[in-house]
């Protein structure tokens, strides 16, 4: 096993006096640079010759008395950076330096960002290639996890590293398969059958289940369980963890009453990512089944909510969805919900049209939802 530590191997690959000839060098030149596995580093070595006279010194004399002369050589590094793409892997892009390269590199297609809009960072997943503007500007297109809306022309000052799902859902102390996104002290948290939970405990519990699952079926593998048994089984689980994730002891507690919102109808709408290239668009109507009041404290004395919107504590609505077996999208379909009331108050239905809603909806297509500066 090599005892290079990272910074070492970049420092070597950085100063390393040998050109790159072929197409292979190059890439391998760029990989230990860290770029993206498409890229390519063109790196040209120039030699020159620098005169150094010696010091003024008897002992540096030659048998003349003149100043010994020394022939040097000095090695110039060149660099080229190719960001390759396209049907015939061409170059998109090109950068002279390193540090305008790396900073394109650090936030490329599928990286997870956050992004700043309305003075908030919020979690978003880079769409496209940047589109280069001005010279050494680029700009990005995203897609925010929060409401699935997307977003053009993003400037790199409004851009930091996000959140990796997946990484946080582990530091929350479930595995890589599991999807966990923060907002403010609340998590949302993804189990790899669909699931949604916005509890923790309620999600550690379905996770626990999962794994005894599991185990049950490694050790019962083959035991003629018919289909319907397992459907049934699976249906009753479904309905077990939405259960779990509404009436888990939170801290603080929902309100089930005292406020004009409780049991009011909403329609919402969401994007599922079906395919790397295809997402669903998903509708679904709940109920206002509870809220935190701006009021509430947990057991700790701390808000039960605080908006990172508002910037101060602030009320927290939880929105239970209905089972639709019927719905196209019947697999990929939410449990709850939590929403701030300014997310809320453009979902609500008129209260007449409330009693013909059915729980199920309509859902199917794909669309885009575009986010724009105010």
């Amino acid at each position: 096993m090599s005892s290079y530590t990272i910074s070492q191997i970049y420092a070597k690959a950085l100063y390393d006096p040998h050109p790159t000839k072929t197409s292979t060098s190059q890439k391998q030149l760029a990989y230990a640079l860290g770029y993206p596995m498409d890229w390519k580093v063109e790196r040209k070595i120039i030699e020159e010759e620098v005169v150094d006279v010696e010091d003024d010194n008897d002992e540096d004399k030659d048998k003349d008395g003149n100043n010994k002369v020394k022939k040097l050589k000095r090695v110039i590094i060149k660099d080229r950076i190719h960001a390759l793409g396209g049907k015939r892997n061409q170059t998109k892009y090109m950068w002279l330096h390193h540090e305008a390269a790396q900073k394109a590199a650090a936030r490329f297609v599928g990286d997870i960002v956050q992004v700043m809009y309305d003075d908030e960072w919020w979690s978003a997943t880079v769409l496209k290639k940047p589109k280069k503007k001005n010279g050494d500007e680029f700009f990005y297109s995203v897609l925010y996890h929060g409401d699935n809306a997307t977003q053009e022309d993003i400037e790199e000052i409004d851009m930091r590293p996000g959140e990796d799902p997946a990484e946080l859902a582990v530091t929350l102390g479930f595995d890589i398969t599991w999807l966990a996104s923060r907002k403010g002290s609340r998590y949302t948290i993804t189990s790899p059958d669909e699931y949604i939970f916005n509890s923790k405990a309620a999600a550690m519990k379905h996770f626990k289940n999962l794994l005894k699952k599991a185990a049950k079926d490694d050790k019962n593998d083959g035991d003629g369980t018919s289909a319907a048994a397992k459907k049934n089984k699976k249906r009753k689980k479904k309905e077990d963890g939405k259960k779990a994730a509404e009436i888990s002891s939170s801290d603080p507690p929902w309100r089930l009453d005292g406020h004009t919102f409780i049991g009011r109808k909403i329609s919402y709408t969401f994007q599922h990512k079906a395919s790397a290239r295809r997402q669903i668009k998903i509708e679904q109507y709940g109920t206002i089944a509870g809220y935190i009041d701006e009021s509430d404290t947990d057991k700790n004395g701390n808000p039960g909510f605080f908006s990172e919107k508002n910037g101060k504590p602030d009320n927290l609505f939880h929105i239970s969805f209905e089972d639709n077996p019927g719905h196209p999208y019947a697999q990929y379909l939410l449990n709850n919900v939590d929403l701030e009331e300014y997310e809320l108050v453009d979902l609500l239905l008129p209260q007449e049209e409330e009693k013909k809603t059915s729980a199920g909806g309509d859902g199917g297509g794909s669309a885009k939802k575009r986010r724009r500066r105010s």
